[in-house]
């Protein structure tokens, strides 16, 4: 995804902006779950906003004659605009905290992970951290994902890709009340939940060999659990292994580690859009160490830098979700 990540950053104590911030930065967003494993289209140049193009169309007719002559359902072009929200980290970590469980694991020697710079190891301490919630934002983002009313909301610092869909009219929408569960025989039954989604997509999703089936890692756990409870005297039980592709009616289905529980997408990742302006010199990192400037024993890692999502074409997507908990 990116040559900038902690393995290869020289970190030292300073502020950095543009070029020399990227080292610190990147490894925040670009570690993300969803992003470091593609599961969405990314876009790092983001500065404020961005326009996704759209196409459709493009009809053939036969060529009878050597006029050039247009005919109905030509190509068009449409677009969605991604506006990348302003977002800044600014985090104090007591060195003393942290300083034990480095020194631990510098006693691994060549087995150890550890950086040998323990401001290497805090900047890293942060960055994981940083991509948790840009995990969580980018599909979680002010999306109440249980239908109480904003009371599950954990993340608002942007819309996520639930909270667009959400906002917009997708292709195929299914609204249910209480949470997915492994009961094969329930109407919020996991099994239900998908052989609705997939029947029910927009053609244009059903005929895409690149479509993708997203859902949170309980979802998965309830749908090898729902798999599992299908085995008959004659039949044996369906179990989801690491030499089974982890797929849905041919599609494959994925995880991602900030995705909401009891709801599910379906779509071209192409579709699905998360932008920053990584790629511009408009981010900024500092790494303050106190110690030698107020006493404090404490190091101070901030960064500055944007992002934000947007779906392209909400008529080529399928979105399932609950209403309520019960």
């Amino acid at each position: 995804m990116s040559q900038y990540k902690f393995a290869n950053a020289s970190i030292a104590v300073g502020t950095y902006a543009g070029e020399a911030a990227r080292p610190y930065v990147a490894a925040a967003i670009l570690s993300a779950d969803t992003i470091a494993n593609n599961y969405v289209s990314v876009l790092q140049n983001v500065h404020s906003k961005a326009v996704l193009r759209k196409f459709s169309g493009a009809a053939i007719q036969a060529n009878d004659d050597c006029g050039f002559s247009t005919a109905a359902g030509q190509l068009t072009l449409g677009e969605a605009v991604l506006t990348a929200s302003p977002l800044k980290v600014n985090e104090q970590v007591c060195n003393e905290d942290l300083r034990a469980t480095w020194e631990g694991a510098l006693m691994s020697g060549q087995n150890s992970a550890a950086p040998a710079d323990f401001t290497t190891y805090v900047a890293q301490y942060v960055a994981a951290k940083v991509a948790e919630t840009i995990e969580g934002s980018l599909w979680q983002g002010n999306y109440d994902a249980d239908g109480t009313g904003g009371g599950s909301v954990a993340y608002s610092s942007f819309n996520g890709l639930c909270k667009q869909l959400l906002d917009a009219t997708p292709g195929y929408e299914s609204a249910t009340v209480g949470a997915f569960t492994a009961d094969n025989a329930a109407i919020t039954g996991i099994l239900t939940r998908l052989d609705d989604i997939v029947n029910n997509a927009p053609s244009t999703v059903q005929s895409d060999n690149g479509s993708v089936i997203y859902m949170s890692r309980k979802s998965l756990f309830l749908l090898q659990r729902a798999m599992a409870g299908l085995g008959t005297a004659n039949i044996s039980p369906v179990f989801v292994g690491s030499d089974r592709p982890l797929t849905y009616m041919g599609f494959s289905v994925v995880a991602p580690a900030g995705m909401p529980n009891d709801t599910i997408i379906f779509c071209n990742p192409n579709q699905l859009y998360f932008g920053t302006d990584l790629l511009t010199d408009h981010v900024n990192a500092s790494i303050l160490n106190l110690r030698d400037v107020t006493g404090d024993d404490v190091t101070r890692v901030i960064m500055q830098f944007s992002g934000g999502t947007q779906i392209v074409d909400a008529g080529s997507i399928a979105f399932a979700r609950i209403t309520a908990l019960s």
